[in-house]
């Protein structure tokens, strides 16, 4: 195999592949990227048996063939070799020669006949979507997903596409998030692993004007975005019925400004460390919410200016569950609805249901 690319070219598509190359694996070929060269289009894939990344791009081909090279090693020397083409080339003897200008490489390649091929996903139950959109509905709700496997299917995101509404939800015992849009497809529903929205997120663009195409299968999902795809198995098992807790019919709820809400629970996580976990005491009355927290570190006492429209409440909750839901508001206020002591909260739009997030309560001492 023998080719020339320019270094910006191969050392993005070796960067974004490599995403999807194990760390350390029992398997060496699985730490490595498969170049592929067929004429003058150069794939480049990585892939861990969970997440594979794979995109082509145009080269001048000298010599097809292919080679599995270690992904880290790769893409250090691609990054530091000097700007302009880069030669890349490998015989029969596995040593791969990558050269630019007065710099040469010689480094240890496999065959690849040693990787695992890459499930294909079929393209015909396909949807559109903008990436910003897509992206902007994992941010907001893979915080929440559970971190321990005891229910494997709550460790990644549920997509639910029903009467035109695309769900993403996730749920890890103690709270919920939810992120709801409008897009017309057929109802269907999947989950996808944490660690492949994960990786997916730095693919995914800002730009409003760009759209991914998610394909789905029995048990293998894919994303095309900007000349990559993203190929990932789907979890099994049961979805906790997440929408049965997220009713609310109280009309009673504090009106919070989401980033004096934000900084008030930093200021009061200043004191709370692994060791020391104790809840946050939380009272609502007077159009005031007002927050304390008692630690073998210190104390804290603060509160801020709200709209509210019921009872004097307090309630106890754990500070950071609570952080991530209100960091994931899209909004400037949303409406905080606390019913009782021991029932859920729930944050909510001011307007529609773009959003819903639930932290269950703590007892307080």
């Amino acid at each position: 195999m023998k080719f020339s690319c320019a270094k910006e070219v191969i050392l993005s598509a070796v960067q974004t592949t490599s995403k999807a190359a194990a760390g350390k694996s029992s398997i060496p070929a699985l730490e490595g990227v498969l170049m592929e060269l067929e004429g003058n289009t150069l794939t480049v894939t990585g892939y861990d048996l969970e997440i594979g990344i794979k995109t082509s791009i145009e080269v001048n081909g000298i010599e097809s063939g292919n080679i599995v090279i270690n992904a880290r090693m790769a893409g250090d020397i691609i990054r530091k070799m000097p700007s302009g083409d880069i030669i890349f080339e490998c015989g029969g003897n596995n040593i791969a020669e990558i050269s630019g200008r007065d710099t040469n490489f010689s480094i240890m390649c496999m065959s690849a006949d040693d990787y695992p091929n890459v499930p294909q996903v079929n393209p015909e139950t396909s949807f559109t979507m903008p990436q910003k959109l897509l992206k902007s509905m994992i941010v907001q709700t893979k915080f929440a997903v559970a971190v321990v496997d005891s229910k494997p299917a709550l460790m990644g995101c549920k997509f639910e596409l029903e009467d035109n509404v695309l769900s993403v939800a996730a749920v890890d015992g103690v709270r919920i998030a939810l992120r709801q849009e409008p897009l017309t497809y057929n109802n269907m529903s999947f989950i996808v692993p944490a660690k492949t929205l994960e990786e997916l997120t730095h693919i995914l663009s800002d730009d409003n004007d760009k759209n991914v195409i998610v394909s789905v299968d029995r048990n293998q999902i894919s994303f095309t975005v900007d000349g990559y795809i993203m190929i990932s198995r789907l979890l099994d098992g049961d979805f906790i019925p997440y929408k049965t807790y997220l009713k609310n019919t109280s009309d009673v709820y504090a009106e919070v400004n989401c980033r004096e809400m934000t900084d008030m629970l930093e200021r009061t996580m200043l004191i709370i460390n692994e060791k020391n976990k104790n809840p946050i005491r939380c009272e609502i009355k007077d159009n005031y919410i007002s927050m304390s927290c008692t630690t073998s570190i210190g104390k804290v006492n603060d509160k801020i200016a709200v709209k509210y429209n019921g009872e004097p409440i307090v309630v106890g909750f754990n500070a950071k569950y609570m952080l991530d839901a209100f960091k994931a508001c899209d909004s400037d206020t949303v409406k905080m609805c606390v019913t009782s002591s021991v029932a859920p909260i729930l944050i909510l739009p001011m307007e529609g249901t773009s959003f819903t997030y639930l932290v269950l309560p703590m007892r307080l001492k």
